[in-house]
């Protein structure tokens, strides 16, 4: 019975065999065309043909190569990978696992088009986002940059329908020793993208580069006073370099909260997702590959990771206070009065929720940051009047001591006549100037909330200004402005009596309007409305203020003198008609 099994077993064996050797070449399917997916390289003839790869289950330890024993994993042709949300749209390459597209859904460009964040413009050719670089390993570097990874994910992962809320994309790479994956992990209702990258050279685990590069933010953005620039967040606060900067690479090392590269309003941010931060930061201007791109050189942010830890987080999106996450607030760049543009941001965005216009709110909010302002105006306009009354007398003492050299003593006693004629009529020389300068701070946080605040982007007003955020095409409202100001200065009383000072006050508002021509026309509005408030409390003020009764008093003092100057006059004339009167009587 033994002798027969093992007969059986040796001939079922032979059958194989033969089946293998004779049916295999007729059974075989007509080949296809390679997909991008494929695992597997063909191998050429003089090369051993590559080791089937094994299906990786979830939940099963990845297999990794020995030392020494180079594993291929690879797809055959180029392929992108669609990636949609609810916020953003993503293309990604498995030519070096890198981002071609990242188009946010809810914002445009100027042509109307969904905005797309990465400009192939501004970018040196095969330059992209989320390279990798292995500066210990040139070599390994090398090769990825051009190496066509594979993935088991789908070819579109769509989140945007309100059916799985997370996505995830793997992508794979191990030819020459060097062994890569890189996975996505996207997320509904959220900007931000977690990355996680594994990369081994020669079976080792190797520290590496994670980069932003290339062009990045609204390439279609009209305001010309915006630039690009890379920043960082270190323990104090946040460092902002641009490319005068960055002549040649840095790297710093330290405790670092985030990294990134902005516009005027998006940014693309790397943060960290252990408490101890980023540890090293690389921050240059890349010209891509070729030598040929050395003059297409655009910023690169990128952020270093040890081989025990691959994971970052990364926020691509707009610069909205209601968006960013909490750590990221700060890159809304308020300037020095930020703790005054907070509460009038809140102040703009209780108004437009009234009025559903950004222009009529600003208008609003213009008018009661002045009413608010009057009493300060107020005081300043008085001091200044009081000033004007005594200018004068200081004008007569000033050349009463005029030929007197700076360093002879009698000029002091100079100084106490005039201190003793301000005193004399209870002026203070600062009264006008001090009102002003505790106005400055309102004026200056509002100018810089207007200058930040991406609600205003692409917020029409009416008719022709249909983005508050770019300047006035038609250069109407700069002219307005510059109309208002020369009014303004007409009406406000001028301390000092100098033909020179005049003059150049003069040009002030020219200047002012070639300043405003290439701003947005929010900022403009805003300045414009400011000086028609401005003009109508300086009439109120020259009509029912103290000037006005100083007026009166020197007007009917005038009237008065006339009166008493023409009384003999009138006398003379009333004789001689009497004497007209008696000649023809008699």
């Amino acid at each position: 019975m033994n002798r027969d099994f093992l007969l059986a077993i040796a001939l079922s064996f032979l059958v194989l065999l033969a089946s293998r050797y004779f049916l295999e070449p007729h059974l075989q399917p007509e080949p296809s065309a390679p997909t991008a997916d494929a695992d597997v390289e063909p191998a050429s003839p003089a090369q051993e043909p590559a080791p089937v790869p094994v299906a990786v289950l979830p939940g099963m330890p990845r297999e990794r190569s020995e030392p020494g024993v180079p594993r291929t994993r690879k797809a055959v042709n180029e392929q992108e990978y669609s990636v949609e949300t609810d916020l953003y749209r993503l293309s990604v390459s498995n030519r070096g696992a890198v981002v071609k597209e990242w188009v946010l859904k809810r914002y445009l460009d100027a042509n109307g088009e969904p905005l797309n964040l990465i400009d192939t413009a501004d970018s040196p050719q095969g330059v992209f986002p989320l390279a990798l670089t292995v500066d210990s390993a040139p070599d390994a570097a090398a090769i990825l940059r051009t190496a066509l990874f594979s993935s088991e994910s789908p070819e579109n992962i769509d989140l945007s329908r309100g059916g799985a809320s997370t996505g995830r994309l793997r992508l794979q790479f191990a030819e020459g020793g060097v062994e890569v994956v890189k996975t996505l992990a996207f997320r509904s209702g959220s900007y931000e993208v977690e990355v996680h990258c594994e990369v081994s050279v020669d079976g080792r685990p190797v520290d590496y580069f994670l980069l932003w590069q290339g062009g990045f933010g609204d390439a279609t953005l009209k305001n010309t006073w915006a630039e690009r620039q890379l920043f960082y967040r270190d323990q104090e606060a946040i460092e902002r370099m641009d490319s005068g900067d960055l002549a040649s690479k840095q790297e710093m090392e330290g405790r670092f909260r985030f990294l990134g590269v902005e516009d005027h309003y998006f940014a693309a941010v790397f943060l960290p997702v252990v408490p101890s931060g980023l540890q090293q930061i690389q921050m240059a201007l890349d010209s891509g590959p070729s030598a040929e791109d050395a003059e297409a050189a655009s910023l690169r942010a990128g952020v270093y990771s040890a081989a025990s830890d691959g994971r970052f987080k990364l926020f691509v999106g707009p610069k909205d206070s209601e968006v960013l996450p909490e750590e990221l607030r700060e890159l809304i760049n308020y300037g020095w009065f930020a703790f005054l543009c907070k509460p009038l941001f809140v102040g703009l965005k209780w108004i437009y929720d009234a009025v559903g216009n950004y222009g009529v709110s600003i208008i609003l909010l213009t008018i009661v940051i002045n009413a608010a302002l009057f009493p300060l105006r107020y005081k300043s306009v008085t001091a200044s009047q009081k000033m004007q009354k005594i200018q004068p007398r200081i004008k007569a003492i000033q050349e009463k001591y005029k030929k007197l050299k700076p360093t002879d003593p009698k000029r002091q006693q100079m100084n106490s006549e005039v201190m003793a004629l301000y005193k004399e009529h209870g002026v203070n020389p600062l009264g006008g100037c001090l009102p002003l300068l505790l106005q400055m701070p309102f004026l200056f946080a509002f100018y810089s909330l207007l200058n930040v605040a991406i609600e205003l982007r692409q917020a029409p007003f009416f008719a022709w200004i249909q983005d508050l955020s770019a300047p006035d095409p038609t250069y109407v409202l700069p002219v307005l402005m510059v109309g208002s100001m020369m009014l303004t200065q007409k009406l406000t009383p001028m301390p000092s009596a100098d033909p020179l000072q005049a003059k150049m006050m003069l040009f002030m508002p020219l200047i002012f309007g070639f300043m405003m021509a290439t701003q947005s026309s929010g900022l403009v509005l805003y300045w414009f409305t400011s000086n028609l408030v401005n003009i109508v409390q300086q009439l109120a003020m020259n009509r029912f203020g103290p000037g006005a009764a100083a007026k009166q008093e020197a007007g009917g003092g005038k009237n008065a003198a006339k009166v008493e100057q023409t009384k003999p006059e009138t006398k003379a004339v009333t004789r001689r008609s009497k004497r007209r009167k008696v000649r023809s009587a008699r």
